[in-house]
């Protein structure tokens, strides 16, 4: 699996986002310590005895990878502090994450905070196939709320009194953005959905399509009007002539990669797990359609040559 730390620091037009140290208590102390600040949020102001905790707890936090499934990034412009923004995975599976970001008042108004999450929101979804991002928040923050809108989040609900915080109880709002969400804005990025089918011994189907040398999963591109999921299903039946339970049908990641048979154009897949297989091993599969081979291909060995990124992507990202 490629590492967090190896797609890190992540830059914009303005700012960089880096891994927290310990030489970011000061500045970072200088606006949770804020009373205007520590408002919205559930702890109160920042003392230097909290900083150093918080700091330290931060340092740890290097990527989704790693163990404590957490990303937290200080966010600079031109070498100065002016905030935060954190990642964490929220369910085993890592597909669901949740979104926050605290930023220095006095940089209010300058675009820094929907740069900075806007940027880490690509991260999520382009570089580790997160199918669902949430940012849930005080209802009373109406600049986090505005900052949602801007991303392009949803407003998916409104707890009403949910949480007793300083003193009151308090409404959140829950905003949230789905991978599915932005794949038809990527100028001239191939859209496909693909469906990973394993046997018995833990072994994926792949397929090689006429004319093709690379071996992938099955699946293809969506007709006009069609959601990833119907694609899923259409192209598993046409290609290999399996009729997929469409309830047992599980999106796991979208991801964009290299395509493999089009070279020089990217491609973002919406991959999907079916348990279809799973009871027998190495099953006969004949191909339909154009596909021209089927081959059972080990994932707990390396991979052949002729695999394509996206199958070797997922192989990787649960290794």
């Amino acid at each position: 699996m490629t590492g967090s730390t190896s797609l890190l620091p992540i830059t914009t037009e303005r700012l960089l986002l880096r891994p927290y140290t310990h030489a970011d208590l000061d500045a970072s102390l200088a606006y949770y310590g804020d009373p205007q600040v520590a408002h919205h949020l559930l702890e109160p102001p920042w003392t230097p005895a909290i900083a150093r905790e918080r700091i330290a707890e931060r340092v740890e936090r290097t990527g989704l990878d790693g163990p404590r499934r957490r990303l937290a990034l200080v966010v600079e412009h031109e070498g100065r502090v002016v905030g935060d923004v954190a990642l964490w995975a929220r369910d085993a599976s890592g597909a669901t994450c949740e979104v926050g970001w605290v930023f220095h008042p006095d940089d209010a108004g300058r675009g820094f905070a929907t740069e900075a999450a806007a940027a880490v929101l690509d991260h999520a979804f382009d570089h580790h196939g997160v199918h669902r991002v949430v940012a849930e928040l005080d209802a009373r923050n109406l600049a986090s709320a505005a900052l949602c809108e801007r991303l392009g989040m949803r407003h998916e609900a409104t707890h009403r009194q949910d949480l007793f915080s300083k003193g009151e109880w308090t409404d959140t709002l829950v905003y949230a953005a789905l991978a599915s969400d932005r794949p038809r804005e990527v100028g001239d990025a191939i859209v496909v959905s693909a469906v990973d089918l394993r046997d018995a011994g833990g072994r994926v189907l792949t397929v090689r399509k006429r004319g093709t040398a690379a071996f992938m999963h099955p699946g293809g591109k969506p007709e006009p009007g069609e959601t990833a999921a119907q694609c899923a299903l259409r192209e598993v039946e046409e290609e290999l002539g399996l009729v997929l339970d469409a309830e047992r049908l599980e999106l796991v990641a979208v991801h964009r990669t290299a395509a493999a048979n089009e070279a020089g154009r990217p491609l973002i897949a919406s991959v999907f797990r079916h348990p279809h297989l799973s009871h027998v091993t190495g099953p006969v599969v004949h191909p339909a359609a154009e596909i021209d081979e089927v081959r059972w291909t080990a994932v707990d060995e390396p991979l052949p040559d002729d695999v394509a990124p996206l199958l070797r992507w997922l192989v990787d990202r649960e290794t």
